[in-house]
């Protein structure tokens, strides 16, 4: 199974997922075709409710303590309620380009 795909099924595991976006971008930087090393994650779900940005990024990286140890190098999380979510108009800043 992809990276990707891991990725997804094991937050729509652990949360109740309202809005979930795995952004595959390793072709934005160096490295091998096809490579599966920097990701964006939008995910939107209530779970998020009383919690610190913080402790939101703590929940995640715990979850995919694996996939940062086995290849993913980078992870952009946007993890939001859906009040969060609808106050930024269902929308996040695309990442930056990485110098080649």
């Amino acid at each position: 199974m992809s990276l990707e795909k891991n990725i997804k099924n094991t937050l729509k595991s652990n949360f109740a997922v309202d809005h979930l976006e795995v952004i595959n971008e390793s072709y934005m930087h160096s490295g091998p075709d096809n490579a599966e090393t920097h990701f964006k994650v939008i995910l939107v779900s209530e779970q998020f409710q009383d919690l610190k940005l913080i402790e939101r990024h703590r929940k995640i990286n715990t979850l995919l303590k694996n996939e940062l140890s086995n290849g993913v190098h980078a992870l952009s999380l946007h993890l939001f309620t859906n009040d969060e979510w609808d106050a930024k108009e269902q929308t996040t800043k695309d990442s930056p380009l990485c110098a080649k």
